[in-house]
C-alpha cells in the first residue's frame, strides 16, 4: 500500500508539472495560481483550485491527506477568467447549480466526494463568458493532452470519469478506464420536472462502471460512502 501524501504536497506537484508542460498559452488565456496558497480556497476543480473536496461550505479548508486512489472527474476546461476571479474573492464554487448537481450524481452512485479528485483537460482561463471553444494556439492542446497523462500518475487515481463529450474526447486516446457522463450543466438537466430522474440515472451508471472494474473499487476502494 502507498504511503499516505500530505495533499498540499500532492497540488503542488501538479502546479509545478502543469508549469513544466503546458506553456504555449494563446495571449487572451488567462493563468491559474502557481502555488497552493494562491488556489481558490475552498471546494474548486483543479486548476482554479486544489481538485479536492473541502465541504459545501465557502473557504473550506484543504484535507491535510490526498485521498488514495481517487475517482477522477475530468471536465474540459476550468472556467472564465470572470468567474474564476468570482470563486478566488468567494472562496469556493461549491454553491452553483453545477456542483449541486454533481453532488447528486455521487450520491446516487453512493460515491464520497472526500475520496474524488476534480480536474480539466484544458489549462487556463477562458476570456469572456465561460461557454464556448477555449482559444488556442498550435502546441497547447497537445501540451495539455501531455499534462493530462501527467495528473494521471500524480493523482494515482483508481478510474476515470469524463464529464461531457468535449472532456471524453480527451480521455478516449488514453490508456485509463472511464466512464463518460452527461456534463452538471448539460440542458437535459434544465427542465425542473426531469432533472432528478436524469441525475439519478447517470448516479446508477457510474456506480454500475465501478462495479464492472473487476470488483476491485466496489468492494475494496475507499471510494464508495
Amino acid at each position: 500500500m502507498n504511503p499516505a501524501r500530505k495533499s498540499a504536497e500532492v497540488v503542488d506537484e501538479l502546479l509545478r508539472a502543469m508549469a513544466n508542460v503546458v506553456t504555449s498559452y494563446h495571449p487572451t488565456v488567462g493563468r491559474t495560481s502557481s502555488t497552493v496558497e494562491g488556489l481558490i480556497q475552498g471546494t474548486s476543480f483543479f486548476p482554479g483550485g486544489a481538485g479536492l473536496w473541502r465541504g459545501r461550505q465557502s473557504g473550506g479548508v484543504l484535507p491535510e491527506y490526498f485521498p488514495p486512489g481517487p475517482l477522477m472527474f475530468v471536465g474540459h476546461n476550468f472556467d472564465s477568467q470572470r468567474n474564476y476571479d468570482i470563486s478566488l474573492a468567494r472562496g469556493g464554487e461549491v454553491e452553483g447549480q453545477f456542483w449541486t448537481r454533481l453532488l447528486r450524481i455521487l450520491e446516487a452512485a453512493r460515491v464520497a466526494p472526500e475520496a474524488c479528485f476534480f480536474t480539466n483537460a484544458l489549462m487556463g482561463l477562458k476570456p469572456g463568458k465561460a461557454e464556448g471553444a477555449v482559444p488556442s494556439v498550435p502546441g497547447y492542446k497537445e501540451e495539455c493532452q501531455e499534462f493530462l497523462k501527467r495528473q494521471i500518475e500524480i493523482v494515482q487515481p483508481c478510474a476515470l470519469v469524463a464529464l461531457g463529450s468535449d472532456a471524453t474526447r480527451h480521455l478516449r486516446h488514453l490508456k485509463s478506464r472511464y466512464v463518460a457522463l452527461k456534463h452538471p450543466s448539460n440542458w437535459d438537466f434544465r427542465p425542473l420536472a426531469t432533472r432528478d430522474v436524469l441525475l439519478l440515472a447517470e448516479g446508477r451508471k457510474l456506480r454500475e462502471f465501478l462495479n464492472s472494474i473487476d470488483g476491485r473499487v466496489a468492494h475494496s476502494s475507499p471510494v464508495l460512502a
